[in-house]
């Protein structure tokens, strides 16, 4: 009997009032928020190592315009020059594998640094013209690519990368600027991605590229060995037809002359008239 009033009191207490529950919710919801953002990515963290003159000016970037001639490339360029600081010193940068993420989250990462890996696909260096940008320069540009990517990478350098040749693989820490256009040598419109950073933390040389230099020595070989056997079968071809040529221009009478020269000689000195004749003629 007392089991069976305890089972009803059980299942007929009140549940306690809302006001107590409330508060127990708050700080559960509260603590959950805080552990996920103590947890979030790093690529997600909202801190930009750039200081706020910098940042205001990367605000004012147009993406996929034809020029990087922009207040905030200018920004990041100068605080590199005068600071000396590599990029990723307050935070650390992003891995890029993917070089479409720089197309879709543009403004998320602009002003971040990220690190990429391309290869070099042109390499130059050049001097800004503009009176107030000067100091800036030189600067080299590499356009980077790599065959499973929709778009290329521009990479500005502010340290000497003279000695980076073209089909080298090249891993960099940058500041990314913004998104470009530009035409391609088949008056294509492509996009490419800006970043701005000292030099390359990695040079190497690809192994595609170094395949493709021994199939070309190989062919090279083949070439020249077919050349010399032509070369020698020609000559030969050559001294046959002229050993022919000269058989068939020495002369041959077909048959015998019709006139003999020994006779119209004789007939000719038999009807000619002698010296003496003449000078018989004369005296009379």
């Amino acid at each position: 009997m007392s089991g069976g009033l305890a089972l009803r009191a059980r299942r007929y207490t009140r549940p306690p009032p809302l006001r107590r529950v409330l508060p127990l919710v708050a700080s559960a919801s509260l603590t959950c928020l805080l552990v996920a953002q103590s947890t979030r990515p790093a690529d997600y963290a909202p801190v930009c190592e750039l200081p706020p003159d910098v940042r205001a000016a990367l605000e004012q970037v147009e993406d996929l315009s034809f020029s990087f001639a922009h207040p905030g490339f200018y920004a990041v360029l100068e605080y590199l020059e005068t600071t000396g600081e590599t990029p990723g010193q307050t935070r650390p940068p992003i891995e890029i594998d993917d070089w479409t993420a720089l197309l879709e989250r543009s403004a998320d990462l602009r002003g971040l640094p990220v690190t990429i890996e391309g290869v070099v696909g042109r390499n130059k260096n050049w001097r800004f013209q503009q009176e107030q940008h000067r100091h800036l320069g030189p600067v080299w540009q590499l356009e980077l690519w790599r065959a499973d990517q929709p778009i290329t990478l521009t990479l500005i350098l502010t340290d000497d990368a003279g000695d980076i040749p073209v089909g080298a693989v090249i891993r960099a820490t940058g500041y990314f600027v913004m998104l470009r256009q530009y035409y391609s040598e088949t008056k294509q419109l492509r996009q490419s991605a800006l970043l701005v950073a000292q030099g390359p933390t990695l040079v190497s040389q690809t192994v595609a590229h170094t395949g493709r230099r021994s199939i070309s020595g190989a062919t090279l070989g083949l070439v020249v060995t077919v050349a010399a056997a032509l070369l020698v079968v020609w000559v030969l071809l050559r001294r046959s037809v002229g050993r022919t040529r000269h058989a068939s221009q020495t002369p041959r009478a077909s048959g015998p002359a019709p006139i003999s020269l020994a006779d119209d000689l004789a007939v000719w000195a038999a009807e000619q008239p002698s010296d003496e004749s003449d000078n018989e003629t004369d005296q009379t």
